[in-house]
């Protein structure tokens, strides 16, 4: 039985703040693109917070976000969504912007299904909160990223409690130190969690956003590694998204 032709949708979750859930997001999106996946859209799931077209370097640029779309009625034309975000590096960016309309659940889900019937690859940028959970469950797997320090681990834990009952196909982001260690397959065992990758820090992503570098841009980084990684064993392998190399 052929399965139904649409864009795959992969939630990114951080089990604690600051660990870089959306510079994941942003990155992603940008690697799926250079990968040959088309389109890629960045969704941002903190629909009352700053943007995550501040995250992609894309905040001085015109076209939709969240805010322009609470409005919506009835039946969402994607194509036409689509036509009008803000692209950075070839990837469409639905931000969202602090003041005014925030969209309610229906126009959400609406945007969503639209866009998803597109085709191609859509990254959300989950929030650690009941919004996420609406975003989580229209996501056909998700990355929890989580640090691998005995403080983050409950963190981790609870969140993976959480992320599970909206999207059971769920897998680990280990964020550790730049030397890297064994922790994260300890990680995943104790969470019971597939292993997407480890993502070791970077002083250069800090910089790169101080000159307005947009995250993933580098292609010889740990982060894009990281993302070529996670489209190759958590994406790729989906028989029902239109993912490069899919039967024609």
């Amino acid at each position: 039985m052929a399965s139904e032709q649409r864009a795959f949708v992969l939630g990114v979750c951080g089990s604690a703040g600051g660990l870089g859930a959306s510079t994941l997001t942003v990155a992603l999106a940008l690697t799926a693109v250079r990968e040959g996946w088309k389109p890629v859209v960045a969704v941002d799931g903190s629909l009352g917070g700053g943007g995550l077209d501040v995250t992609a370097c894309g905040e001085h640029l015109p076209g939709l976000r969240w805010t322009d779309l609470a409005g919506a009625q009835g039946q969402v034309d994607g194509r036409a969504v689509l036509a009008e975000l803000p692209e950075v590096g070839g990837a469409r960016v639905l931000s969202a912007r602090a003041g005014g309309a925030t969209p309610h659940g229906q126009v959400v889900e609406s945007v969503l299904a639209a866009l998803r019937a597109e085709g191609g690859l859509i990254v959300v940028d989950a929030p650690r909160d009941v919004a996420g959970e609406s975003f989580l469950q229209f996501c056909d797997a998700a990355l929890l990223l989580a640090g691998v320090s005995a403080r983050r681990l409950a963190d981790a834990s609870a969140v993976t409690v959480a992320a599970m009952r909206h999207c059971p196909e769920l897998w680990l982001v280990a964020r550790e130190g730049a030397r890297g260690t064994d922790l994260p397959e300890a990680l995943s065992a104790h969470l019971d969690l597939p292993l997407a990758g480890r993502w070791c820090d970077e002083r250069r992503l800090a910089l790169d956003a101080d000159h307005g570098r947009t995250p993933g841009e580098r292609r010889r980084s740990p982060v894009v590694a990281l993302c070529q990684q996670v489209l190759d064993r958590v994406v790729a392998s989906w028989p029902g998204a239109e993912h490069p190399g899919a039967a024609s």
